[in-house]
């Protein structure tokens, strides 16, 4: 009997399970291997990336001109900006401004901002409902509603149009609006400054809003609680200048 061709075949399978055995502790140690690298990698904690923080400029080193007309979100970040212009949500029903900002000519800005600051200490924010409004604007307002006394007439522009008025109002510490008693750019006869109906926790608020804006040269009108002019604001030019809403400054 021939047992070249059975040692042969014994042989083969010895090969073949050997190298089997070897295949997997080959691929058991890979296994282990790729998992104790994936332990390692993997954090104990998830690290949190937190954004930049924007650096407010500072009055006493920022190098614009009384005259440039600069946006108040560079100096300060507490101001509260509802600006109704740039929504539907004002008197006139329509969208006048293609974004939401707050442009004032240096000088006024530099009050504001002092005015801020007294309004804070006593618990307050403030809130701005319009700025800076280009002639153009003020031309389609007085389109929609030319009444002397409510709307500006553009031929001789407001104080608005140079950059030098405020609509204003105060919230709490949170942000809850102050009574004033009535809305803004509401145009009845409750809204005018020294209106009496109101009980007096309201007209102080009214007078509390005007004492230290007068403080800080800033001068109210009668027929609206919310507007303020500063008392240089005339020697500045009527500007139709756009807004560029890609940039925090306009010049």
């Amino acid at each position: 009997m021939d047992l070249k061709p059975t040692i042969r075949c014994i042989f083969f399978i010895v090969i073949l399970i050997f190298s089997a055995c070897n295949d997997n502790k080959s691929k058991e140690k890979k296994i282990n291997y790729g998992d104790t690298i994936l332990k390692k990698e993997l954090p104990d904690t998830i690290i949190k990336v937190s954004k930049p923080e924007i650096k407010l400029l500072d009055t006493l080193t920022a190098l614009f001109k009384n005259k440039d007309l600069v946006d108040v979100t560079l100096f300060s970040d507490e101001f509260i900006l509802d600006i109704r212009y740039a929504t539907p949500n004002n008197f006139l029903d329509s969208i006048l401004y293609p974004c939401a900002k707050c442009l004032l000519r240096y000088e006024i800005l530099k009050d504001l901002l002092k005015a801020q600051s007294e309004f804070k200490s006593l618990g307050f924010k403030v809130k701005l409902y319009d700025c800076y409004r280009p002639l153009s604007v003020q031309k389609i307002m007085w389109k929609k509603y030319p009444v002397v006394g409510l709307v500006a007439d553009p031929a001789t522009g407001s104080r608005h149009n140079r950059g030098s008025a405020i609509d204003i109002s105060l919230t709490d510490s949170l942000g809850k609006d102050i009574d004033m008693g009535t809305k803004y750019d509401d145009l009845s006869k409750p809204s005018r400054s020294f209106y009496t109906g109101f009980d007096e926790a309201i007209i102080n608020n009214r007078m509390l809003l005007r004492k230290i804006l007068e403080k800080h040269h800033f001068i109210g009108i009668n027929s609206e609680w919310w507007h303020f002019s500063h008392n240089c604001g005339t020697k500045y030019p009527v500007s139709d200048e756009a807004f560029d809403c890609d940039t925090l400054t306009n010049k």
